[in-house]
Order: C-alpha cells, then structure tokens, then sequence
C-alpha cells in the first residue's frame, strides 16, 4: 500500500480519471461529500495503510483513494 504520484498535462486529464476508475480510485471529492474524513484518509495513506493517487495537474491537486481500502476503512470505524 503507498502513494503513486503523478504528474498530467490538462489535456491528459479525462482519459486518466478513466483509467482511475477502472482500476478502482475515486476522487477525494466524492468521499468528502460522503461524510468521510479526508484528512484522516491522507494519514492513512501516508501511513501505508490505504492506497492513494495524488494528481498534479499544472497548478491543481487531486487525491483518489482505493475504493475498496476506504470502505473496508470506514466500516472499521477508522474514518469517521
């Protein structure tokens, strides 16, 4: 479990956000707007216990975390 660090251009955007999502990440915005603690995710990840991407894309900043690492997470009780 880590961090992946990546860096797009703007046009390459969408076609990653796919591939992202095929492979099971989802934006950090979803999960806000779903009641979960995002600055706790971040220190999961940073701890190595949840796998995350962090986008950079030009001046902007995007987290995805694994979907099912957050859940698994969250129904620990570890996100709240």
């Amino acid at each position: 479990m880590s961090i992946w660090q990546v860096q797009l251009d703007s046009r390459d955007v969408i076609q990653y956000r796919k591939k992202l999502n095929m492979r099971g990440f989802i934006s950090a915005n979803y999960y806000s707007s779903n009641g979960f603690d995002l600055k706790k995710m971040r220190k999961m990840a940073l701890e190595g216990k949840i796998d995350a991407m962090h986008c950079i894309i030009g001046k902007s900043t995007r987290w995805y975390y694994s979907e099912k690492q957050a859940e698994a997470a969250r129904l620990r009780g570890e996100l709240y």
